[in-house]
């Protein structure tokens, strides 16, 4: 189900999942917002991740950044994926003799899928094992993932977007209360430049990873309560090399900002300034790239958006082209 949008740059995607690497890559340039209180740090840490880097590219004092690994990235948007997967039938399935089965059909063989999580329970087999990767799993090895993306950072000062926050707890009995425990939040409107890298996938492949970007909200730690995060796409690039670190983009947006007049600290930071700057921070930041490179913006960006929103807000749409794809992804494992 190639969509209509998409069809300009059948070139970048390769028409079936490769055995070898063709380097065809395909960007998602982007702005994730906190629109929450959120906490991005490892599990069991009291104080958030964070990292003294140079602030800009031209202006290299150092600053301390709070930073998003990657897997705090990536997880949530898995997690997206695989309960799509669920949701619209695609388990569970077998594979009989080069044939995907479905439903009470898949159930009738000793070897079928019932499901597929992180991070004991892969299936190997669906599009998320195939495009995501995973680690070595008894009898099935190891896949190397085809979306690649690194910590992000935020633009501004870890210093001046955190807030220490406590809680109590009320005894009802006695009448009293008590701090219970004190969390590192960062606050909301904060932003992480960021850019998601697929490599060789096939354009309906790279349709659920936009999906999944554009469908997933919570990040961070406990993010069942809070931790609502916002993706703003920018561009998506096509291209047959990376395009630049997140770091690189945290600090050309940062300088680009500070060079106009901006004081991040008083003056705090909005989408629509970001939205003004990110452009001439793109084309300068790919404007020495070794390799050939389109770049979707405007009109271009947004024909694509909607098309994949289309296709997510139509239940049997959607339903068909996750089977799909899970039927090409599970025929390619064999």
């Amino acid at each position: 189900m190639d969509l209509e949008s998409l069809k300009p740059y059948t070139c970048y995607f390769v028409p079936a999942i490769p055995r070898t690497p063709t380097n065809r890559y395909a960007s998602i340039i982007l702005l994730r917002e906190t629109k929450s209180y959120a906490i991005f740090t490892t599990e069991g840490g009291e104080q958030q991740d964070v990292e003294q880097v140079p602030a800009g590219l031209t202006h290299p004092e150092p600053t301390t950044r709070l930073v998003m690994f990657k897997r705090k990235q990536v997880a949530p948007e898995r997690r997206t994926g695989k309960a799509l997967l669920r949701q619209y039938g695609v388990f569970p399935y077998a594979i009989k003799d080069g044939s995907v089965l479905y439903g009470d059909e898949a159930l009738r063989e000793k070897n079928h899928y019932d499901d597929c999580y992180l991070t004991e329970g892969l299936c190997t087999h669906c599009p998320d094992c195939l495009i995501y990767g995973y680690a070595a799993v008894e009898g099935e090895g190891a896949r190397r993932a085809r979306l690649m993306t690194d910590t992000c950072f935020t633009i501004r000062p870890y210093e001046i977007i955190q807030k220490q926050v406590k809680f109590n707890v009320i005894d009802e009995a006695a009448h009293t209360s008590g701090t219970i425990t004190e969390y590192d939040y960062t606050t909301p409107g904060v932003f992480l430049p960021a850019v998601e890298t697929t490599v060789d996938l096939t354009a309906d492949e790279f349709v659920y990873v936009l999906g999944n970007v554009l469908r997933t909200t919570r990040y961070g730690k406990e993010g069942s309560r809070q931790g609502f995060l916002r993706n703003h796409i920018l561009a998506i690039a096509f291209s047959d090399v990376e395009l630049f670190a997140n770091l690189e983009f945290t600090q050309a947006l940062y300088d680009a900002l500070v060079d106009s007049g901006q004081d991040l600290a008083a003056d705090g930071l909005t989408l629509a300034d970001l939205q003004e700057h990110a452009p001439p921070v793109i084309e300068r930041l790919t404007s020495g790239l070794a390799g050939r490179l389109t770049l979707v913006t405007g009109e271009g960006l947004e024909a694509i958006l909607q098309d994949v929103r289309a296709l997510n807000q139509d239940e049997a749409r959607l339903a068909q082209f996750l089977r799909d794809l899970n039927t090409r992804s599970a025929s390619f494992a064999v």
